[in-house]
């Protein structure tokens, strides 16, 4: 399983890199992803048909022919481009890879936009000033363009997560009661 992830990954950076370098200075072209990633998001039966396992190649290319068209239709109407990324993935059998390879677009654009995007956690939402004193602190040391995504989760009971990238910073009370619940499991 951990090599088959792996394998996703480099497809995932090959297929994005690729696309990003063809719509890397096109504003449209990112909202026209962002748009699809929306829907991604909203429609739960949209993201499992499009990861589902089980679809062959000429499965997923009806799919993609099936719901999403260039021109004029009642299908969801998208760009040459994302219509030809989409059909290159089905025809690959890697359309389960899409959402990924979309939101790594995202992510070069915010990269070479000079912005990072930190998704900090907390039980209640955070005040202005605190959200400023947030990012003080990045945008000195990154020199980068801080954004920050507030994420409410009352299970956490106080405390903050902090999510930069892949990197995590996890001061919430709920990790720290569970490391205290497993530490007292060891000693018994």
């Amino acid at each position: 399983m951990l090599q088959n992830t792996q394998f996703d990954h480099r497809a995932v950076v090959k297929y994005s890199s690729a696309y990003y370098g063809i719509i890397a200075n096109n504003n449209q072209m990112f909202e026209e992803i962002k748009q699809l990633l929306k829907t991604f998001l909203s429609n739960k039966n949209f993201d499992v048909v499009f990861k589902s396992p089980l679809l062959n190649k000429k499965q997923q290319t009806s799919l993609v022919l099936s719901l999403f068209a260039e021109k004029g239709s009642k299908k969801i109407l998208v760009s040459k481009n994302l219509f030809g990324l989409m059909m290159l993935l089905a025809k690959n059998s890697r359309l389960q890879i899409l959402e990924s390879v979309l939101n790594r677009c995202i992510e070069l654009q915010n990269s070479n936009n000079k912005e990072i995007k930190i998704n900090v956690t907390s039980v209640s939402r955070l005040n202005d000033d605190l959200i400023g004193q947030l990012k003080k602190i990045f945008s000195k040391n990154s020199k980068k363009n801080v954004k920050v995504v507030n994420l409410i989760d009352q299970d956490l009971l106080g405390g903050l997560i902090v999510q930069i990238g892949s990197n995590l910073i996890d001061t919430s009370v709920k990790t720290k009661l569970n490391k205290i619940k497993s530490a007292m499991k060891g000693a018994n």
